[in-house]
């Protein structure tokens, strides 16, 4: 495990990746770490509070309502109901029926163990999106922020696990304790891997992440993330995923499938076996001769390797009373 200091006091948005993993070049950092190698920069406290602590977790929320697909709990890897914490909302006008976290029952389940998970919290907290935004430009994928919250009363929130996906961790309050174990299986994919579970006691790094530290995890590495006792906890994940081969070969088929109306046409299941030899032939044939094409494949990655998702920005315009589009200033 490659262990670093951080170069850089606190963490801007606008820094994105080099600022996160300053001292380590982000040049140096894409080409010899990213996909392969983790990364461990140790931050000083503190480093991470102008862009998400205690603070702005509880305004995130008192405004947030009880959302299934963003808000989840979690204790010792079996899921508890949100609707043990929740309330309903008040409303003057009626329209469905919301419900909001209650605080006391939030603060009973935690302190019993429990972990809370917002997932995508970039999306409701503007620091987080511009740091989001500013990581993808760099790994040029797209990038969705995750909340960890954990009070310290967990012996184990997740069972040993690896991701389909590159994660960068930031330890913005009080500490985790993880046990890193390289992967079994080289470049798994989602549901297409079921690489075997790590042996016991094969553990390649174990440690504590503190606060402003930051971890950096490629796919398919084997991961046990534990609370420290008595330590409230609160990091973040920046997930991404990079384009793969599998991407690659995703392009292609479109590719092949508008050019070639062999591979468009159904399969010979019950034409006689000379026809259905010479269609199979055929089709190699069209595969063989696409794959060598000069400069092909290297086009389509280049198509997959086209940037993440724009965000979407807004500028409605500002109409001050009694004004208009056309005669903005308003009329006295």
């Amino acid at each position: 495990m490659e262990i670093l200091q951080a170069g850089a006091p606190d963490c801007a948005p606008a820094d994105g990746l080099a600022g996160l993993l300053s001292p380590l070049p982000e040049p140096e950092f894409l080409q010899h770490r990213l996909g392969s190698r983790p990364v461990v920069v140790r931050g000083r406290e503190g480093r991470f509070r102008g862009l998400f602590g205690w603070p702005q977790l509880n305004e995130v929320l008192a405004a947030a309502r009880t959302d299934a697909s963003r808000i989840h709990l979690v204790r010792s890897a079996d899921g508890v109901p949100l609707a043990s914490c929740a309330e309903p909302v008040p409303q003057l006008s009626p329209r469905g029926r919301p419900a909001r976290i209650h605080p006391e029952r939030l603060q009973e389940v935690l302190g019993a163990g429990t972990t809370l998970v917002i997932d995508g919290i970039e999306e409701l907290h503007a620091p987080l999106r511009a740091l989001a935004t500013a990581v993808e430009g760099s790994v040029r994928s797209l990038v969705q922020a995750n909340l960890y919250v954990n009070l310290g009363g967990a012996e184990q929130g997740f069972h040993t696990h690896w991701d389909d996906h590159d994660v960068f961790i930031l330890q913005a309050e009080g500490a985790k304790h993880w046990d890193i174990h390289p992967p079994t299986e080289d470049h798994p994919v989602g549901v297409l891997s079921t690489p075997a579970p790590p042996a016991d006691g094969s553990a390649g790094w174990s440690g504590e992440l503190a606060d402003g530290d930051v971890l950096y995890l490629p796919r398919g590495w084997w991961h046990t993330v534990k609370a420290v006792e008595g330590r409230p906890s609160l990091h973040l994940t920046l997930g991404t995923r990079l384009p793969s081969a599998g991407d690659l070969l995703r392009r292609l088929l479109v590719h092949l499938a508008r050019n070639h109306s062999l591979v468009r046409q159904d399969l010979p299941r019950f034409a006689t076996a000379d026809h259905a030899r010479g269609w199979y032939e055929g089709l190699r044939e069209v595969l063989a001769a696409t794959v060598r094409e000069p400069g092909l494949l290297e086009r389509l990655a280049g198509q997959v390797d086209d940037g993440a998702p724009a965000r979407p920005e807004f500028s409605l315009p500002y109409l001050p009373y009694g004004g208009s589009a056309a005669d903005p200033a308003g009329s006295r």
